[in-house]
Order: structure tokens, then sequence, then C-alpha cells
């Protein structure tokens, strides 16, 4: 038997084991608890959330602390920066801002959370761009920046939070500009699973039970939807498996560095799937952008006549989290006021359709959900499905279900091929 299936073997023996035991004791442990599933974790309410514990005068009554570990943990670099001195040593009378709108640079976008803090005539500022699944807008981080910079403050610092392993596109802020932002320490690249670290430590410093409590519940929200964690004891005895001996390692590379490979194989043979069965369909497909992993990759689904929106199966990043909704085509159609009042018919269609599903809107979304299953990073199920054929067949019936449901409602002017 080869060093790999041993492995394997060891691993799923060990996984059942673990299945087991939860069993037994899933009164007492409540493994699949979490608050943060009934708490609104869109891109919107991960703000609020962050906010909330940034904020030296939140309710959380813990005053500049998190505040202050946020900086130690998640931006070192603000301490290496001489002007930055004066807002550190005051850092308790900050400020912090959702949907700040850039007046000064008359872009009128809305950075996720701003924050402010004035020590006499000189203002100290940090935007944070929290983009846990959608795409990059035109010129985005750019406009920031130049927002930030026509503020005039003493010393100010731009934070692009996502998960992905790259940063903002070239989309959003070209490369040269970047680079300059980077010289001057005025710009940071933090993920989701980098806030961890911060976390913890404010759990430490933290003096309320519940408090502590809400901190734990976000710290396993962030490992099972960016990290694809479920359950660490799962992963603590797995990891514990890798490392036993050298044959053991060397598997668990090999393992490793053929995964992302598979996902691709994968990926293609769902891309044929759906193309095969798509044939008599009354939509056109559109995959051109989909199959390497990159973030907010997407299969589109467009519908005839149709020139606002289209349907879309769209992953976070790497193949994992995906949503399935009705996505705007351009950055103009997102601005366009007379689609305001198709974005809030497609919405209210989707809560009357799917009763059973949480709905999510934002600027690029009039209204998706997460399609299941959600996380594809640690569960082989959608894998193994696409690998059947069930799974081309599954997001068909939902895409026909969505085409249905707009092409029913007069409003929408789709017809027939």
């Amino acid at each position: 038997m080869s060093a790999v299936q041993t492995l394997i073997n060891e691993v799923s023996q060990k996984i059942h084991a673990l299945e087991i035991a939860q069993a037994l004791y899933s009164r007492q442990l409540s493994p699949d608890f979490n608050t943060f599933d009934y708490i609104n974790t869109d891109e919107l309410g991960l703000s609020r959330i962050l906010a909330f514990l940034l904020d030296p005068q939140g309710n959380h009554a813990q005053q500049e602390t998190f505040l202050k570990l946020f900086i130690e943990h998640c931006l070192p670099d603000m301490y290496e920066v001489s002007e930055r001195q004066i807002f550190l040593n005051n850092i308790e009378k900050t400020e912090v801002f959702l949907e700040e709108v850039t007046r000064k640079s008359n872009s009128l976008r809305r950075m996720d959370i701003y924050l402010r803090c004035k020590v006499d005539d000189e203002n100290y500022g940090i935007c944070i761009e929290n983009k846990p699944y959608a795409a990059d807008q035109f010129e985005q981080l750019k406009d920031y920046s130049e927002e930030l910079e026509k503020r005039d403050h003493k010393a100010w610092h731009l934070v692009y939070l996502n998960e992905a392993n790259e940063g903002p596109s070239e989309y959003s802020i070209d490369k040269s500009k970047l680079k300059e932002l980077k010289s001057k320490r005025q710009y940071s690249h933090l993920r989701f699973s980098e806030l961890l670290g911060w976390l913890k430590a404010c759990q430490v410093e933290c003096q309320n039970h519940s408090v502590c409590e809400f901190l734990a519940q976000l710290i396993k929200f962030i490992q099972k939807q960016f990290m694809g964690i479920e359950d660490m004891s799962e992963s603590n005895a797995i990891l514990e498996i890798m490392k036993q001996s050298k044959s053991n390692l060397d598997a668990s590379l090999k393992i490793h560095n053929n995964v992302q490979k598979m996902r691709i194989e994968l990926i293609q043979k769902l891309k044929k799937g759906l193309i095969s069965q798509c044939q008599h369909r009354e939509y056109t497909l559109d995959f051109d952008n989909i199959g390497k992993g990159q973030n907010c990759e997407y299969f589109g689904f467009k519908m005839k006549d149709d020139d606002r929106g289209f349907i879309s199966l769209e992953f976070a990043t790497d193949f994992n989290n995906p949503g399935l909704g009705i996505r705007f085509y351009t950055e103009e159609d997102t601005k366009n006021p007379d689609n305001l009042t198709y974005a809030t018919e497609v919405k209210r269609l989707f809560n009357d359709r799917f009763t059973n599903k949480k709905i999510i809107s934002n600027k690029w979304w009039p209204a998706y959900y997460e399609f299941q299953p959600f996380d594809w990073t640690s569960n082989g199920e959608p894998w193994y499905q696409i690998e059947t054929g069930a799974m081309a067949i599954k997001i068909l019936e939902e895409v026909d279900t969505i085409y249905c449901m707009l092409k029913a409602e007069s409003s929408f002017h789709i017809k027939d091929k």
C-alpha cells in the first residue's frame, strides 16, 4: 500500500472516530451551533461587526483595547512612521464611521469602515475596504486613496481586507500607485484569517464574559467561512497524523500539491457538464470567467432581452463559498438610478420565492443566496457531485427556478428564443 493511501486511511479512521464521539456528546458540545448563523454576515454586516469592535466608544465597554490590539497585530507598519505616533498615543479619541461618503474627492463612493482621530488641529485616518465576497470596482481603491489625501490628514492608511492571497486588482488601483502607497507605508493587504491573532489577543484582554463569547463565535465563523475549518478538534487530530512520520509528511505534501490541480480539472468537467445540459435552455452561457480559482470567478447564465442583470453562480475565492442570484453586468449598471426599481423588484421576488433561504443584496447583486453545499474547501461532497454529474443537474435546476420566476414577471420582459 502506498504512503499516500496509508495516510488517507489513517485520516479517514480518525475522522470517523471523532464523528462517533461528537454524536455521543452532541448535547453537551453543540458542535454545529454558532451565533453567526443568525447574524447578517454579508459585506455590510461584517463591516458593522468589525466597526463595533474597533470603536473605543463601542458598547463592548473595553474602550480602546481592541483598536490598539488591531494595530499591533494587523497594522504593525504604522508604528514605524513617526507622523503616526501622535495618533497612536491618542488612540482613545478615534471615531469610527460606516459607509463614509467620499465627498472631498467628489467620487461619492462609500468607505466601508473609516476611522478618524483628531488631536488638536491634526487629523489621522484609516480606511478599511472590506471585500469578503464581492469583486473589485473600477478605480475603487484609487478613489479611496485620493479621498484620504484630500482630507488633509497628518497621516493616513488604506487597508484592503479579503481572504485571497492576492490584493486588489489593477481594475481597482494600478500597480504603480499601489507600489507608491506601499513604499510610504500607507497601504496594507490583510486577510480575514490574519484577523484571528488579533481576535484571540482581544479575548485575553477582554474583561466581559459576553463579549469574550462573541469574539469566540466570530473566530469560529471566520475559520469556517474563510478557511474551511469546520471543527478545530478534527483539524488538530489530522495535523498530528500528518506529522507522525516522514512518510506521512511526504504523502501530505503530495496530496497538497495535487489538490488545486484536482479542483481545476473538476471545474472543467463541471463546465462541460453544464454546456451539454444547457443545449435546450432559454438562456445563453458565459463561462469565460471561471477556471483558475481566482477571486470572484463565476458561471454566467444570460437571460434573453435583459441587459441589466444575469444569473450568476459566483465563488468568493479558490472555488469556495458560491452564491447564486442576479448580478449586474457593469459598474455603470450599479450606478444607474433607473435600475433601483429593478433591484428592488428582484429582491422582492427572491424573498417571496425562496422563503427558506437567507436573501442577500449589495451594490453588485440585487439578490442572491448561498448555494449549497456552501463549503467547497474542506467538504468533499460538492467535488464528488461534480465527478458523478449530479452537480451540473443541481445547478441548472436552481438556475431554471430563478429564470422561470423572472420570466413569469411581466416587468422583466424576458422572452422565449
